[in-house]
C-alpha cells in the first residue's frame, strides 16, 4: 500500500534511500562483491534468487515484466523522449528537496553546465529504458543500480543536507520516479497520442516499480497501478516537500534558455510553455520585479 497520509509523507521525507528490502541493496550485495552489477536481466535476477534476496516467483514476474517492456516502450518512445525534456524535467524542479540539490551541486542553474547535465541524463534515461526493452538479455537492472542507485548514493554521501531531513529522501525519489513513469503518460493524452491500457499498462507500470526498488525506493513509495500512481502524485504535490523555490525558477529558466537556444528560427518556439505542466510553469515562473 502506497502512502496515503500526508503525516506518511513527512514520515518518509526523514528517511534516505534504501538498501534494506529494496532492489538497490540486493543488487549491491552481489556488486560489492563480485562486480557483477554488468549481469544480463535474466542472470542477475537468477543470483539474486540464489543469495535469498528474491524469491523465485517475485524474480518470474520481474522477467515476464521485463520480457514484456520492449512492445510497450516501442510505441511510445519518440514523444516520451520529448516529454521527458519539456514536462518531466521542469516537474522534478517544483520538488523542493531536489532543485535545492541541484543548485548546490551547480547541476544545471549556471548555463555552462546544462548541456552536458542534459546530456547525461538524457543518455541514463534512454539506456535505462533500453536496457529493460531488450527483454531478459538486456541490461536494465544493472545500469539503472550504477546509474540511479550509486550515483544517488554517491551524491548523498558527498552533499550535506537539511538537519530534517535528507536531500535524497523517500519521497522525492518517488516523485522523481513519477515523472518518469506517470506524468509522461499524461502528457501522451494532452498531445493526444495512445497510452498503454490493459496489460500494456501494467506492465509500464511494473517495470518502472522496479526500477524504483534498484533507486532505493521503499516499498511503500512504489505504486503498482496508474490510479495509485496518480493519487500518490496528488498527495506528494499537496505536501510541504512541493512548491516553489528560487532554485526551481533558476533551474526552470535556465533549461528554458537552453531549449531556445537550440533552435535556428529568429523566434524560437517555447516548446516548454506549449508541451510542459501547465502549473508547474506558472509555480516557477519568474518573479515581477518588487515583488
Amino acid at each position: 500500500m502506497v502512502w496515503t497520509t500526508q503525516d506518511q509523507l513527512a514520515e518518509a521525507r526523514k528517511r534516505p534511500m534504501r538498501a534494506e528490502g529494496t532492489l538497490y541493496g540486493a543488487i549491491k550485495s552481489i556488486a560489492d562483491v563480485a562486480g557483477d552489477a554488468d549481469l544480463d536481466n535474466e542472470t542477475l535476477l537468477g543470483r539474486l534468487v540464489q543469495n535469498g534476496s528474491l524469491t523465485p516467483e517475485t524474480a518470474k514476474r520481474h522477467l515476464a515484466l521485463i520480457s514484456g517492456f520492449g512492445a510497450v516502450n516501442a510505441g511510445i518512445d519518440q514523444t516520451y523522449e520529448i516529454l521527458l525534456l519539456v514536462r518531466s524535467l521542469p516537474q522534478t524542479y517544483a520538488y523542493i528537496d531536489g532543485a535545492k540539490l541541484l543548485v548546490e551541486t551547480r547541476r544545471l542553474a549556471e548555463v555552462e553546465f546544462v548541456p552536458e547535465r542534459l546530456a547525461k541524463t538524457d543518455q541514463i534515461m534512454d539506456s535505462v529504458r533500453r536496457g529493460f526493452a531488450d527483454g531478459a538479455g538486456g541490461l536494465g537492472l544493472g545500469i539503472a543500480y550504477e546509474a540511479l542507485g550509486e550515483r544517488h548514493a554517491t551524491i548523498a554521501e558527498t552533499n550535506p543536507a537539511p538537519p530534517d531531513h535528507p536531500y535524497i529522501n523517500q519521497v522525492s525519489l518517488a516523485y522523481t520516479l513519477l515523472t518518469f513513469s506517470y506524468s509522461p503518460l499524461i502528457g501522451l493524452e494532452q498531445v493526444g497520442e495512445d497510452v498503454p491500457k490493459g496489460d500494456a499498462l501494467l506492465t509500464w507500470m511494473g517495470v518502472w516499480k522496479i526500477i524504483g526498488s534498484v533507486m532505493g525506493i521503499e516499498e511503500d513509495g512504489l505504486p503498482d497501478t496508474f490510479d495509485e500512481a496518480r493519487r500518490l502524485w496528488d498527495l506528494i504535490i499537496a505536501s510541504p516537500g512541493y512548491g516553489r523555490s528560487d532554485e526551481g525558477a533558476t533551474l526552470l529558466q535556465a533549461l528554458k534558455d537552453h531549449v531556445a537556444a537550440g533552435q535556428k528560427a529568429e523566434t524560437p518556439i517555447d516548446l516548454i510553455g506549449e508541451h510542459g505542466d501547465a502549473a508547474v510553469l506558472e509555480l516557477l515562473k519568474p518573479k515581477k520585479a518588487g515583488s
